[in-house]
């Protein structure tokens, strides 16, 4: 059995669970794993329970295993600090789930990191899929497991060992969505939510805000309370922003408040 002690950081979406499930099928599997999760309450419902499954199915299948679960809201984040992180920035990401799981690793000796991008992520975010380990300063070794796989093998590799995945992937673009504005023809029949992250994220084009305020309503309307209050926008595009949302808002599209 691998002695090496692995860590596998789950962000409650299909690909980090379908590494762990990947892990289960493994014949030289580790005996010691981690899992770290950083919950938000931003994300969907049901994100949590998901997790915990996963956590009592790591459980089942290996002799030891750690978790840590920190709670967190990315709204009272943007709240203390008064503002809205322009998209390609991401403090909310590094203060509350990357410097903390580094920090965690670091802490409790991880040798090794497995990270659930799959065959296109693997591509645009880890420099090639030739990029399958890097080894970090203090010697933690990052695999990426699911390099050569799609979405769509995350979810049949999940759906097998643990029964079911994410509610919020089975909304689907309808035709009555195309009629409204809200996505192309092509899109029906498509996944409307690709990812499992926070409701609103700060980094979302407009089509995926529309689509936050249309299938979770009170998510969306706590961040368009919080961008009144702070005078600042969600999303990649200001102009676009407060040309959808600037009348609830009561607020205009040429603020000089509203600029970063």
């Amino acid at each position: 059995m691998n002695e090496k002690k692995y860590m596998i950081g789950l962000s409650g979406g299909i690909n980090s669970m379908a590494v762990l499930c990947w892990l289960i099928e493994q014949p030289d599997k580790p005996k010691e794993i981690h899992l770290y999760y950083a919950h938000f309450d931003e994300h969907s419902e049901g994100t949590l329970d998901f997790v915990l499954d996963g956590i009592l199915l790591a459980q089942k299948h290996f002799d030891k295993v750690h978790f840590k679960i920190t709670y967190n809201s990315v709204l009272s984040y943007f709240e203390e600090q008064k503002m809205i992180p322009h998209p390609m920035v991401s403090p909310c990401s590094r203060e509350l789930k990357i410097e903390p799981v580094i920090q965690y690793a670091f802490e409790h000796g991880i040798q090794v990191d497995l990270i659930g991008y799959v065959k296109h992520e693997l591509k645009r975010r880890a420099g090639g899929q030739q990029a399958k380990q890097k080894t970090e300063l203090f010697g933690l070794e990052k695999q990426y497991p699911v390099g050569e796989f799609t979405d769509e093998w995350c979810f049949e590799i999940v759906d097998k060992w643990l029964g079911y995945h994410p509610t919020i992937y089975d909304i689907i673009w309808t035709e009555e969505d195309f009629l409204e504005g809200l996505c192309s023809k092509r899109d029906i029949g498509k996944r409307v939510f690709l990812h499992n992250n926070c409701l609103p994220c700060k980094n979302m084009t407009l089509k995926q805000m529309k689509a936050v305020k249309k299938y979770f309503p009170e998510k969306h309307l706590l961040a368009m309370k919080l961008s009144a209050t702070l005078g600042k926008f969600f999303g990649r595009d200001k102009d676009q922003f407060y040309a959808e949302f600037g009348r609830e808002l009561g607020q205009d599209v040429t603020c000089e408040a509203c600029k970063f």
